[in-house]
């Protein structure tokens, strides 16, 4: 199936007619990791957020019960256009679910958190294909601690060819909200990362040898930290269904690259 428009791949997602990810449906957009809290932990997520820019790039907060986003992304209804939720009781998911419309109401508030998958595809355009990745794998790097959310950061970690490494530093330093530059380059003991070939849900992977490992600030930080939290119930994009936006990643550059 092929995709015109990032509203396309929303409404692919709202029929349940989408096959992978909407993140891979269609490169060259901002696409967001979503979490959905009771407004009682709002503010507290939101300062966390904010206190982890890194990890937890925040690029919009809805109201109570907001469920459209027009300057994100038209005809949007944020229970229905992600291709897979989980819903989290006590931080353990109990449930996968394709909508949310039965479970949200006018106390769920939303989050919208910025993903590296965004600027993938630019990277392609560019000339900088990444010879693996993305995958997640987990830190023993402490996020600062916010109320009930602490935690440590999340990575996602991509392979490129080594002549490569610093032009994708450097373009990738223009997209904070993108979550930035990396964090480091094949520094997997300084992270904390036991095991370089296992993601965080314990799948070995496979990087091409020669290639250099660039670890970058993971956006499911915030999720694993208000799971963590224990709340009574969240609910959660599904890792990989990242909401796409109507936004090009690349209207998103900074000319000033973060120091």
């Amino acid at each position: 199936m092929t995709f015109a428009t990032p509203l396309d791949v929303r409404l692919a997602c709202r029929s349940n007619q989408l096959e992978g990810f909407a993140s891979r449906a269609l490169p060259g957009y901002l696409c967001v990791n979503v979490a959905f809290l009771d407004k009682r932990y709002a503010d507290d997520f939101e300062a966390f957020c904010r206190a982890n820019p890194k990890p937890c790039p925040l690029i919009a907060r809805l109201d109570p019960g907001q469920f459209d986003c027009h300057e994100f992304a038209a005809q949007l209804d944020i229970r229905t256009d992600l291709g897979s939720y989980d819903i989290v009781r006590d931080g353990e998911v109990v449930e996968l679910r394709a909508d949310i419309v039965e479970f949200f109401d006018e106390r769920t508030v939303t989050f919208l958190i910025g993903s590296s998958v965004s600027f993938d595809g630019l990277l392609t355009d560019k000339g900088y294909p990444a010879a693996f990745g993305p995958a997640i794998q987990l830190t023993t790097i402490p996020c600062e601690t916010v109320g009930v959310f602490s935690g440590n950061m999340a990575v996602t970690i991509r392979a490129f060819e080594p002549h490569l490494i610093d032009d994708v530093w450097e373009f990738t330093s223009h997209f904070p909200q993108c979550h930035g530059a990396p964090i480091g380059r094949n520094n997997a003991d300084e992270l904390g990362i036991d095991d370089l070939d296992i993601n965080m849900n314990g799948q070995r992977f496979d990087v091409p040898e020669g290639t250099d490992r660039l670890y970058w600030a993971c956006g499911i930080t915030p999720r694993i930290v208000a799971e963590q939290a224990r709340l009574p119930f969240m609910i959660s994009y599904t890792p990989g269904h990242a909401l796409i936006t109507d936004i090009p990643t690349e209207t998103l550059y900074q000319p000033h690259p973060e120091t």
